[in-house]
């Protein structure tokens, strides 16, 4: 890891704790019509309210869960960060990118601006309960092998009230070092590049309202329930 790259992207002490390679480069962009979706479905619903005939566009999409992980021997929680392509098109980077061209581009674009700071998380894509899910994400992600009985349940939280209305199961657990048994980084089958870093847990309430560091709306919710039911604890 390029020691200066570190103190730009990861300020004070944020660490990466996986070998997987932080800089990585998107070719050959564009942007087109979506051809057989396989995690979004788009459809509509049709109805009368108050008189008013309205059609509201939706996507179906799986419900998922997400983990917040604090290591209490080093004090330090337990994130993952991803290259996420709906970011990357928010950003000024993406302008460039064209729609729909005759042949492929030639082009190639960082992916630090499509990267997100998450808790380990993933869909509910198969016949077993959230918990289930969420230890093998868990072990996926991070490398960490936990019980189900070490979550502890934060809530249910409800995602994109205005096109899905997927649940999110949302959940904490505390883990050791010795529960780490392997590096993480996602399924390699899958395509997965999954950093795995740690954050002391007294930056904890500054990154969770640092807008610099992209992150989903549960990620903040997750720090912000601990910091209002742990943060007396090893003090």
């Amino acid at each position: 890891i390029n020691a200066e790259y570190g103190k730009q992207w990861y300020q004070r002490r944020v660490r990466v704790t996986n070998n997987l390679r932080i800089m990585s480069i998107i070719r050959n962009a564009w942007l087109g019509p979506l051809d057989n979706p396989k995690y979004l479905r788009p459809y509509a619903l049709k109805f009368n309210l108050n008189g008013v005939e309205k059609t509201w566009e939706l996507a179906k999409t799986h419900d998922s869960v997400a983990v917040l992980i604090y290591n209490t021997e080093r004090k330090v929680f337990v994130f993952v960060r991803q290259f996420r392509p709906a970011v990357f098109c928010k950003s000024p980077a993406a302008a460039s990118i064209p729609w729909d061209p005759p042949t492929p581009p030639t082009n190639e674009f960082s992916t630090e601006p499509g990267k997100t700071w998450e808790l380990c998380a993933g869909i509910i894509d198969r016949d077993e309960s959230p918990e289930e899910i969420a230890k093998a994400e868990l072990y996926e992600e991070t490398g960490y092998k936990v019980s189900i009985s070490d979550l502890v349940k934060i809530s249910r939280v409800t995602n994109g009230v205005g096109t899905s209305g997927a649940f999110q199961h949302m959940y904490y657990t505390e883990v050791v070092d010795k529960q780490r048994v392997s590096q993480g980084g996602g399924l390699a089958e899958e395509g997965e590049v999954v950093e795995v870093v740690e954050m002391p847990r007294d930056e904890l309430e500054s990154f969770a309202f640092d807008e610099s560091k992209h992150k989903p709306p549960g990620c903040m919710l997750a720090c912000l329930w601990w910091l209002n039911n742990h943060s007396h604890l090893d003090k």
